[in-house]
């Protein structure tokens, strides 16, 4: 991405001298992460506009298209057991997603196949407690592709964990969203400059091609 229009020009210029922001590409096999696109960031107030989801419903159909591994994420709480952890104390409306509520749904326009691995998580990263990392690592990925919801929040520490997991990683910055712009352009730059490459959906379709030609 060119950072040097925009307002974090001097920052970029800055890692740059340093050496730091360079780009990874795609590795030997891949794999699509969709976090927390659920109907409670979807389709309520929390809701900034859909064109996020329908540009991941474009990798989806590709990576099941071409076999790739497809993870979804979804969050929610026990409502017999309402405790989100320091988590929660943050963020207190998190404990308003309920399990088997239909916040917790996955969104209806890129509802997971039966096949497909879904993962309920009560923290922001993907990886975090689970054995996401060893069976991405078993089933041969090197590089994971992360879209989903919010970026400044559970995306980046899915990126920042997937990276520390020794994923290259790829955000296709139309593919995620975020309450804030603010804090999505400075989690982008974040991103682009230490963890992974931001890139666009269209350029995740043209490495997943050349992956699976």
């Amino acid at each position: 991405m060119d950072w040097e229009s925009t307002e974090f020009a001097e920052a970029h210029r800055k890692y740059r001298e340093r050496g730091v922001g360079a780009r990874l590409g795609f590795g030997r096999a891949a794999a699509l992460i969709i976090v927390d696109f659920q109907k409670a960031y979807t389709r309520s107030w929390r809701a900034a506009s859909l064109e996020p989801v329908e540009n991941t419903r474009r990798l989806l159909d590709a990576a099941r298209e071409l076999g790739l591994p497809v993870i979804f994420t979804h969050v929610g709480w026990d409502a017999a057991k309402p405790d989100a952890g320091v988590w929660g104390i943050k963020a207190p409306t998190l404990l308003q997603i309920q399990e088997g509520t239909e916040a917790c749904e996955i969104d209806p326009l890129i509802e997971p196949l039966p096949s497909e691995k879904v993962l309920l998580k009560r923290v922001p990263s993907a990886f975090f407690g689970n054995t996401l990392a060893d069976e991405l690592r078993a089933a041969g990925v090197d590089t994971i592709v992360v879209t989903g919801t919010n970026t400044s929040d559970c995306v980046r520490a899915t990126v920042v964990d997937g990276l520390s997991h020794g994923f290259r990683v790829m955000v296709p910055r139309d593919c995620v969203a975020d309450l804030s712009p603010m804090s999505a352009r400075a989690a982008l730059f974040d991103i682009d400059t230490k963890y992974g490459d931001v890139v666009t959906a269209d350029e995740v379709l043209g490495g997943f091609r050349a992956l699976h030609p």
